[in-house]
């Protein structure tokens, strides 16, 4: 099975794809540390000492990630979700509206998180994906605990 976790930045998707991990046996890649390598790190080489420092200076710099990552998707070759894929079934944090059509056949089920409830929602130019591209919603707004009783229930449905 492929999974998609999509939702707002720090919503815990990461933490919902470990959990479902965790329940289903499987590893999970973070979008934003695959890109890091990839995608962004290479543009901005000579601002950082390596992709780790990049990745952890990410959230100063949303728009820009968002352009390169669309940029690396325009390359010749396998896309960024059909990379994540070949190396984990679940991938977690996709934002841009053209790399998720493009990709989302590649799914069999997308899962949204969400923590609006305590938490603000990202600016639209590092996102336009919403709730609605789903086929699950994961309620994050009570704090891990219940985001783990909610994770298994799933899996376990």
């Amino acid at each position: 099975m492929k999974i998609l976790v999509i939702g707002h930045a720090e919503h815990g998707k990461d933490a919902a794809a470990l959990c479902l991990g965790r329940e289903l046996g499987v590893a999970f890649i973070s979008s934003s540390e695959f890109c890091a390598a990839r995608a962004v790190y290479p543009l901005v080489s000579d601002l950082y000492a390596d992709w780790r420092a990049c990745f952890e200076d990410r959230r100063k710099h949303r728009a820009l990630w968002r352009h390169a990552i669309e940029a690396y998707n325009l390359r010749p070759g396998p896309s960024l979700a059909e990379q994540v894929l070949a190396l984990a079934p679940i991938y977690v944090g996709m934002r841009s509206r053209a790399e998720f059509d493009r990709s989302k056949s590649l799914f069999d089920v997308v899962i949204w998180v969400d923590a609006s409830e305590r938490l603000p929602l990202e600016p639209a130019a590092s996102m336009d994906l919403t709730k609605d591209d789903a086929d699950l919603f994961v309620d994050n707004n009570r704090g891990l605990s219940e985001l783990t009783d909610t994770i298994w229930a799933l899996v376990n449905s």
